[in-house]
C-alpha cells in the first residue's frame, strides 16, 4: 500500500525543534526585583543630596560669607561619588545603590557591560532625550519595568538588564 500525504495535516515537526532558544540569562542569572531597582536609585539619588546638604543649611542659616565655600564642598563632593559610582560601574556593574542593594547591570547575554555603554547608552542618551523630551519619555522609559522582562526603555537601548550580584 502506499504512503498517502495529507497536505492538510498539521506539521509533523517535533515541538522542541519550533521553540526558540531560551534567552542566556535566564538560565544563570536571576532579574533583579523591581523593589531593589527602585530603592538602589533612591540610594543614589539621597547620597548625591546628602552632598548638597551642608550647602542648603548653610543657605536656610542665611551665613552668606560661607554659602560659596558650603556650595563648593557640596559640588566636590558630588563630583567624587560621581567619579566613584563610575569607577563601580565600570568595575562591577554597579553604583553605591546598586551595590547595597545586591544588584548590578550585565548584557542581555549575561557578559559584563563595560562603562561606555553603561554611561553613554544607559545614562547619557536617555538623560539627553528625558530633557529634550521630559515627561514624553521619562514616564514610559520608568513603566516599561512593569513588563514581562523588568527592563526600562533605557536598559533596551544600552542591551543591558539588571540581576541579582
Amino acid at each position: 500500500m502506499e504512503d498517502t500525504i495529507n497536505p492538510y495535516a498539521a506539521p509533523g515537526a517535533p515541538v522542541s525543534a519550533t521553540l526558540p532558544p531560551p534567552l542566556p540569562y535566564e538560565a544563570h542569572l536571576p532579574l533583579a526585583g523591581r523593589s531593589e531597582r527602585l530603592l538602589a536609585k533612591i540610594v543614589d539619588r539621597a547620597l548625591y543630596f546628602a552632598c548638597l546638604v551642608p550647602a542648603l543649611v548653610v543657605a536656610l542659616l542665611q551665613m552668606r560669607n560661607a554659602l560659596g565655600l558650603a556650595v563648593a564642598l557640596g559640588v566636590l563632593a558630588a563630583a567624587i561619588l560621581f567619579i566613584y559610582n563610575l569607577m563601580l560601574l565600570g568595575d562591577r556593574g554597579q553604583t553605591v545603590g546598586k551595590r547595597w542593594l545586591r544588584v548590578r547591570i550585565v548584557r542581555s547575554d549575561g557578559s559584563d557591560a563595560d562603562l561606555g555603554r553603561l554611561f553613554g547608552l544607559r545614562m547619557c542618551v536617555p538623560w539627553l532625550i528625558g530633557f529634550l523630551l521630559g515627561p514624553l519619555f521619562v514616564l514610559p522609559d520608568v513603566l516599561f519595568i512593569f513588563g514581562d522582562e523588568r527592563r526600562c526603555l533605557h536598559d533596551m537601548m544600552a542591551d543591558t538588564i539588571v540581576v541579582d550580584a
